[in-house]
């Protein structure tokens, strides 16, 4: 069932100010303490120290003392549209809230076919108008993968001059962006590369199962998904076990061979080439640890219909082929391999891919953190992957990605400091998204309905 849309009243230009709180520089600057943000419409107008602040009259005072600041949170890889299952149906009035509940200001869909580009233009117009409470969604395109497509509803293609017709379209269609596949061939990967760099549109996605990282990177993709492709390009026995159908025996000799002095220089290679990788380690962990003791108790599962979680049980990309303790050390290898390419200096993003087995939207994001300073990187770092290099990645630091003079105003209102725990990302007071401030009943609220609608579901 649909859940409630929550719109705001008016469009009306107002002013909102923070008084008085910490403000965290995910720049790389110190926490700066006793600060006032005041914003007006959906714009920061001003960012400084509360005793020389100036409050315009009429404002909505909102007392930060004691509280911490951050910029609205960033979900990089993210499912709208119901594509592979049914074509022309989406998600957002239950994702939306659920999103916005949990800071989560921006997302970009990794699956947006030319109808779904019309629709999310539409939000984002309801959403300047104050007629919808929504992220700011990126869209991408529809997949394009080699044939026969790996799943269902993919655009397939089998030669060069059909994946150059493709991305002409799909650019002409309103694509953010060219997502490419795993059954794509060589010949028709670096055509799209090609073709793609021509029309000025970037391409991201899959490391193509015949294609190896090394190659995407230097081809331009801008961005890898799910850390595909990375097991593959580090065995010593390449290009021996590149040709062979996956098989758990190929992947087993795979993880056997991996070779970590060649990983690291592909590492470098992502760095040198500004390759973004976006890991999706909370997806790999629900994959891998859905009968771990004490795994079904995350309280964001009420949030998810029980014939979804149901669903989630039976999936097929659950790893049945290892018992847990193998699993649990191949994901903390994982862990591992991320923490490794960041200090090689790749950029990381976040990202959840919901839509896949015990991945919850919103509430996701804050294990991605959780996961990313467990890999090793810092709080800090760890907020980056999710503000400012999304931004970056996207070309927005203008406009988006920290809380200063000039940008638009997504803001979250933190009751502890993230620096300290990034688990108090979690610990959210309130959440301004393009200037509408939601206050902690507001986002109950948008919480609660959600979970009526899954408990009837």
């Amino acid at each position: 069932m649909p859940v409630a849309t929550f719109a705001q009243s008016s469009k009306e230009k107002h002013t909102t100010v923070f008084k008085n709180g910490t403000l965290i520089d995910v720049n790389g600057g110190p926490s700066k303490t006793e600060m006032t943000v005041v914003v007006s419409g959906n714009r920061i107008i001003t960012v400084g120290k509360s005793r020389t602040t100036k409050i315009p009259k009429g404002s909505k005072i909102v007392d930060a003392t004691g509280k911490f600041l951050i910029p609205g949170l960033w979900d990089m890889h993210v499912h709208m549209f119901n594509n592979i299952s049914r074509v022309g149906t989406d998600n957002h009035e239950v994702y939306f809230p659920l999103l916005i509940a949990n800071g989560v200001t921006a997302a970009r869909d990794m699956f947006s076919d030319p109808d779904d580009i019309k629709l999310a233009k539409q939000w984002q117009k309801q959403i300047e108008a104050g007629k919808l409470i929504g992220p700011r969604l990126f869209v991408s395109s529809s997949i394009v993968d080699g044939v026969p497509t790996f799943l269902p509803n993919l655009m397939g293609v089998k030669n060069a001059a059909e994946a150059r017709a493709a991305v002409r379209s799909l650019k002409a269609a309103g694509a953010g962006l060219i997502k490419v596949y795993w059954n794509l061939t060589p010949e028709t990967y670096f055509a799209i590369a090609d073709e793609s760099k021509k029309l000025g549109i970037p391409f991201a996605g899959h490391v193509p199962f015949l294609v190896s990282a090394a190659e995407v990177s230097n081809a331009g993709q801008k961005s890898i998904e799910h850390l595909t492709g990375i097991l593959e390009t580090c065995t010593s026995k390449e290009v021996e076990l590149r040709n062979k159908e996956w098989t758990p025996a190929v992947y087993e000799e795979m993880v056997a061979t991996f070779d970590d002095k060649k990983c690291l220089e592909l590492y470098k290679r992502f760095a040198k080439n500004g390759t973004y990788h976006v890991p999706t380690a909370i997806l790999h962990r629900g994959m891998a640890l859905y009968d771990e003791p004490g795994f079904l108790d995350d309280p964001s599962f009420k949030y998810v219909p029980k014939s979804m979680m149901k669903e989630w049980s039976e999936s097929p990309q659950l790893d049945r082929d290892h018992d847990l303790k193998t699993r649990k050390e191949r994901y903390n290898w994982l862990l591992d391999m991320i923490g490794t390419m960041y200090r090689a200096g790749v950029p990381i993003m976040t990202g959840t891919d919901n839509n896949n087995p015990y991945v919850v939207p919103g509430f996701a994001l804050h294990s991605e953190l959780e996961l990313f300073v467990r890999a090793g990187l810092t709080p800090i770092q760890a907020l980056q992957s999710a503000t400012i290099v999304p931004a970056r990645y996207l070309g927005l630091t203008r406009s988006n990605g920290s809380t200063e003079k000039g940008k638009i105003a997504d803001i979250i209102l933190l009751d502890a400091d993230p620096l300290s725990d990034i688990r108090n990302t979690r610990k959210i007071a309130a959440v301004m998204v393009n200037g509408k401030l939601l206050d902690r009943a507001d986002l109950d609220k948008m919480l609660k309905t959600v979970e009526a609608s899954a408990t009837n579901n």
